[in-house]
């Protein structure tokens, strides 16, 4: 039974979640994340750490892991499949389309709206991302949040390394990853 609702959850979020496996973190976040749920804030950001450590996009490894933690081998078959399944469908069925009327003002605004739907959506999962390692503390309207020193030291040395030095995301966390094992017990 849980298979089956893995598979039919991940079926939805493949059908709801264009643009790539950041898309999915509001979903995630929303349907598995938080008190009497399946994975606390802290456990959620570990998860997505770890699965941009692991080949593979985004979407496929947290689908899988979270599938793992909820139903352990066939809970993460069936959210994989979940996840990938529409998406074989419809990615067809979608290049036929495009290909066919790629020359349409209405598809050309079409896609327009899908880029700026899913730029939205990226900002969200950076605000999560912040909420779990740059902000601390409880996060309340009207009251300004506590900001760890450490996240947003590991963030601007992570942006720069990215925009200005081009590196690849896998040494990124890793060097991420060496700096928080020295600076968390250090400053916190």
């Amino acid at each position: 039974m849980i298979a089956i609702h893995l598979f039919l959850t991940f079926c939805k979020f493949s059908l709801l979640c264009f643009g790539g496996g950041y898309m999915l973190i509001p979903l995630l976040t929303a349907e598995f994340v938080g008190e009497g749920k399946l994975l606390t804030v802290e456990r959620f950001g570990n998860l997505v750490s770890i699965s941009q450590l692991t080949p593979g996009p985004v979407g496929i490894n947290t689908a899988t892991f979270t599938g793992f933690l909820q139903g352990g081998f066939r809970g993460s078959l069936a959210a994989t499949a979940g996840l990938v399944f529409p998406t074989l469908i419809l990615a067809g069925l979608a290049i036929s389309f495009i290909n066919a009327n790629k020359d349409k003002k209405w598809l050309q605004g079409i896609l327009y709206g899908a880029r700026l739907g899913a730029a939205g959506l990226i900002i969200f999962a950076v605000v999560i991302f912040a909420r779990m390692s740059v902000l601390t503390g409880e996060l309340q309207w009207g009251k300004v949040p506590q900001i760890s020193i450490t996240g947003i030291l590991i963030t601007a040395i992570s942006f720069v390394l990215t925009a200005k030095f081009k590196w690849k995301t896998t040494w990124i966390i890793l060097v991420s990853g060496a700096i928080g094992a020295v600076l968390v017990p250090l400053i916190g």
